[in-house]
């Protein structure tokens, strides 16, 4: 009886081990199949060969070379050296095809990508003209003339000549607004001698700072965790701005100038988390 035990748990072991077994086959055999069909597309392989990139050739080739060897240790029953050729087969063809990808993808990639670089240089061109730049600067001449250019690439659905001219312009904007990103302090010379004089000074300046906020991102380039410091800042300083600017509809100018120097404060802070310095402001007195 023991005997008779013993046999029937290792027909159960044995059985468990061919079923793994045949799973296994089923799920390479899948996977040659499917990379079979990869290398079969003559479409993707005629785009790749007609690019005449050399690199991503030379992957095509490799994945029908480790295609072959899949095929042939499967049939010789090594599951395990076939699941590694088809692998390798699959990664060299996945690498072939993102390095020339079709004319739609790239289309949508690159009107994706315009989509999101468009306004944010606008917002960036229309920060640093309210930060006084001369009419006459050529980098503001040569940024205008970019976006101008870029307008009309992305009219005509070049949208990666687009995306080439918005980076150009970027730059340029960038570029002009270097130095006084990078100055020591940020000093406002200008006081008021009432208090609602103060409160007008104390709303530009925060409308001020406010507007050097996306440009300090995009030229700095904050660590992530700066980033959401930053953001909490910004939020922060909103609804003090928006408390001051109810308290001056009430008609208490003190209160609104108490929320707008706190707003400010949150601005001076969220550009110090981007790397960006500014003094205290002289606190005017009502």
């Amino acid at each position: 009886m023991r005997l008779h035990a013993t046999a029937l748990l290792l027909l159960a072991a044995m059985s468990t081990l061919w079923a793994q077994d045949d799973s296994q086959r089923l799920q390479v055999e899948q996977r040659v199949r499917l990379t079979a069909r990869l290398i079969a597309d003559s479409r993707t392989a005629q785009r790749i060969v007609s690019s005449g990139d050399r690199e991503a050739i030379g992957h095509l080739d490799e994945g029908r070379v480790h295609h072959s060897l899949a095929e042939d240790r499967l049939a010789r029953g090594d599951l395990s050296g076939a699941r590694k050729a088809v692998d390798d087969a699959m990664r060299h063809i996945g690498m072939a095809r993102r390095m020339v990808p079709d004319a739609s993808a790239r289309l949508d990639a690159a009107r994706a990508r315009h989509d999101q670089l468009a306004p944010s240089v606008e917002r960036l061109l229309e920060a640093w003209r309210g930060r006084g730049v001369s009419a006459g600067d050529p980098g503001l001449l040569q940024a205008d003339a970019e976006i101008a250019a870029a307008r009309l690439a992305q009219q005509e659905g070049r949208y990666e000549d687009a995306n080439r001219r918005l980076a150009v312009a970027e730059r340029h904007i960038l570029d002009g607004v270097n130095a006084l990103l990078h100055a020591a302090t940020l000093d406002y010379t200008a006081r008021a001698t009432t208090p609602a004089e103060a409160l007008a000074l104390e709303l530009a300046q925060h409308q001020s700072l406010a507007e050097l906020i996306p440009i300090a991102l995009a030229d700095l380039r904050p660590a992530p965790p700066a980033v959401a410091l930053i953001e909490r800042y910004q939020d922060a300083s909103r609804g003090l701005r928006a408390q001051a600017l109810q308290s001056r509809q009430h008609g208490d100018t003190a209160q609104a100038l108490v929320h707008i120097r706190s707003a400010t404060l949150n601005l001076q802070r969220a550009l110090a988390a981007a790397g960006v310095i500014t003094p205290a402001q002289a606190q005017t007195p009502p």
